[in-house]
């Protein structure tokens, strides 16, 4: 009691208060309805049921293919490892293991677990802070595959005759991607233009069945011209609906289907074992090998920053950096070669052993005679 005042210390939740009141009855009873008043902070779900949330959550804003990434990284990394741990108890020491577990996939694997858990915090869960404590794991550099320019006329040698002889000879010039060949329509060809509008890709439902959908990003909707090798295998390609190339069923591809009949076509051609995809690949770099400008090669790919396109094919193959030499020769023409047994450009006296120690009017007038001197690139 000090002067008229009675107070209570109570302990909630780890915290002590200090209620006053005029008389210890009111004292204590303001103590009793603080520690009994309603809480406004839950207690903290675990990583395995916040996950099973926030995946229903994407699920309605998130195309299929991308959730189901998700709950990969969920399933086969995250829960296992952390799915008993509540959200305000990870630890910089989880952390570390769950990248040191996920192998090469610890930076998708990472960049999922910080998203779902940003995501708690906004709706109002007490997170811990142990993601932002440790250090991001580091992207594997991955180079490109892509077939050469011998190999890629192999490849539409072998395609001649077949019914996607042109869906293979689209892929290896333009770069279209698999699922936006596989989406392609006949409306979206314009021979007489000789423009092809990109504007699908063929996605997986939830239910297993397959659409054509909108592309991820605006970049990814284009319009390319189309050389004549493709026009012309476009003219031989049978129509069968108003699908360019349907299933056997006539119906859009399945994803495992497709890639038997990619495989033989493949092996037929007697060319490395490359994925459908390692395609546009090939159309990227033989392009940037011809000379293409990276903004010409960005829209065609339909990138969205010049910087993607420099990624994932700005490497120089051995043709590029041989012809890189030979522009340089050609740009600065041809020079003096120093010559065996000379010194700083001078030629030596064989007989003697000193330096040829020649008028500068004489350097001039050798230099000016062909015969007389070497030469080669700069």
């Amino acid at each position: 009691m000090r002067g008229k005042s009675h107070q209570v210390r109570r302990v909630v939740e780890g915290k002590s208060y200090c209620f006053s009141g005029p008389t210890q009855t009111e004292a204590q009873a303001k103590a009793n309805a603080f520690a009994a008043r309603p809480t406004t902070t839950a207690k903290s779900p675990t990583i395995e049921a916040w996950f099973v949330e926030w995946l229903t959550r994407k699920k309605a804003k998130r195309a299929p293919q991308t959730v189901r990434s998700y709950e990969s990284h969920a399933r086969i990394h995250i829960v296992p490892l952390l799915g008993k741990v509540r959200l305000d108890a990870l630890t910089p020491e989880h952390i570390v293991q769950l990248h040191e577990r996920s192998g090469g996939m610890a930076p998708k694997v990472d960049m999922t677990l910080v998203m779902a858990l940003n995501e708690a915090k906004r709706y109002g869960h007490r997170v811990s802070n142990a993601v932002n404590v440790v250090d991001r794991p580091e992207k594997r550099a991955s180079t490109a595959v892509a077939l050469s320019a011998e190999e890629a006329q192999k490849l539409i040698g072998a395609a001649q005759g077949d019914a996607l002889e042109a869906l293979y000879v689209l892929a290896v010039t333009l770069g279209i991607r698999q699922g936006e060949l596989l989406a392609l329509r006949w409306e979206d060809i314009d021979f007489e233009t000789r423009q092809i509008h990109i504007a699908g890709n063929v996605t997986r439902q939830y239910d297993g069945s397959r659409v054509i959908s909108k592309p991820k990003t605006a970049a990814s909707v284009r319009t390319l011209v189309m050389p004549q090798i493709c026009i012309d295998a476009l003219r031989r390609t049978p129509r069968i609906n108003d699908l360019v190339f349907p299933g056997p069923d006539g119906k859009l591809w399945v994803a495992s289907t497709f890639y038997k009949r990619w495989e033989g076509t493949r092996n037929r051609a007697g060319i490395r074992h490359i994925r459908f995809h390692d395609l546009r690949h090939t159309a990227d770099t033989l392009a940037l090998d011809g000379g293409a400008s990276v903004l010409t090669v960005m829209k065609a790919m339909g990138h969205k920053s010049r910087s993607m396109t420099l990624d994932r094919y700005g490497h120089l193959t051995d043709a590029a950096a041989e012809s890189l030499a030979d522009s340089i020769d050609a740009r600065y023409g041809p020079r003096i070669r120093v010559l065996e047994g000379s010194a700083n450009g001078h030629e030596m006296d064989s007989s003697t052993g000193n330096l040829d120690n020649s008028t500068e009017s004489e350097c001039r007038e050798r230099d000016s005679n062909p015969h007389e001197v070497a030469l080669g690139g700069f």
